[in-house]
């Protein structure tokens, strides 16, 4: 009799290399969320999640506002997936492929241009006081190989001032026969 039993991978971590405190595993790519503006969206460095891959990730979102968000605001993330290594080739939404502010496509608005990557999930606000930190956790299956994270701020307010303990995970989910 075999039982199939699941074990957490190494994760792929975006986050701050000036700020990080490595709450969410050691740091592999650059994401900087620092001040992240309400309404504004920022992406993260394309990241090779290897030719073996696990099926599906763990994705946890953490972020930090500067000041009490509304209570049901959001955080989007979404994932813009690629089939090239080349940071800046075959991304979709006008992603760059490096850590920087995202706007999308010239000629689109950013919801439109959000419209062209994968939705992963929404992390739900509290209306907590500074400093809050919000995390939540998304079962997600990248089409490909390559790809980064975009975090679009729908919080009511600016990220904090720093971004010590901000940070997007991808951890595999493996399946174990024994």
């Amino acid at each position: 009799m075999s039982d199939v039993k699941v074990k957490s991978g190494t994760p792929t971590v975006w986050a701050d290399s000036a700020d990080y405190a490595g709450d969410g595993g050691t740091r592999t790519h650059q994401i900087d969320l620092t001040d992240l503006a309400d309404a504004a969206a920022r992406q993260g460095a394309k990241a090779d999640l290897g030719a073996t891959r696990a099926e599906k990730y763990a994705v946890t979102l953490c972020a930090e506002m500067a000041i009490a968000p509304a209570s049901g605001a959001t955080v989007d993330l979404y994932w813009a997936a690629s089939p090239h290594a080349t940071a800046a080739t075959m991304n979709p939404g006008g992603c760059t492929g490096a850590d920087a502010a995202y706007a999308g496509t010239t000629g689109d608005s950013l919801d439109d241009s959000l419209k062209q990557l994968i939705f992963i999930g929404s992390l739900i606000l509290t209306s907590d006081t500074d400093p809050v930190l919000h995390s939540m956790t998304f079962v997600f299956s990248p089409p490909h190989r390559y790809g980064m994270p975009v975090i679009d701020n729908n919080g009511g307010q600016a990220m904090h001032s720093d971004a010590i303990e901000c940070f997007v995970a991808f951890t595999p989910i493996i399946g174990d026969v024994t």
